[in-house]
């Protein structure tokens, strides 16, 4: 029996650069969501106490979509990892998401 046979075949190149592809739109993302929490807490903590509840709901559906954000891009990643059999540099993006 040929030892290719138990070797794992190569990703293709396609398969590749669309996984990398798609892990990048996902960072930006999520990084677009996570500054989007910066400036709803930054409009909730000088709001008038009287008029918090607005800019208080704001910051929270903001979180929402950045967690949302965050978890699409983890799942993202950890499917890039498996099809590449986890490369170094997806390693590096994992780290970013273990951040949160």
């Amino acid at each position: 029996m040929s030892p290719r046979v138990f070797q794992r075949p190569p990703v293709d190149q396609w398969l590749r650069e669309r996984l990398l592809d798609e892990a990048l739109e996902r960072y930006l993302d999520w990084r677009a969501e996570s500054e989007a929490v910066d400036v709803a807490y930054r409009v909730w903590s000088v709001a008038p106490a009287a008029d918090g509840a607005t800019p208080f709901s704001a910051y929270r559906a903001a979180l929402d979509r950045e967690e949302r954000a965050a978890t699409v891009y983890c799942s993202v990643i950890e499917r890039a990892a498996l099809a590449m059999d986890g490369e170094p540099q997806l390693a590096i993006a994992q780290s970013e998401v273990d951040r949160l």
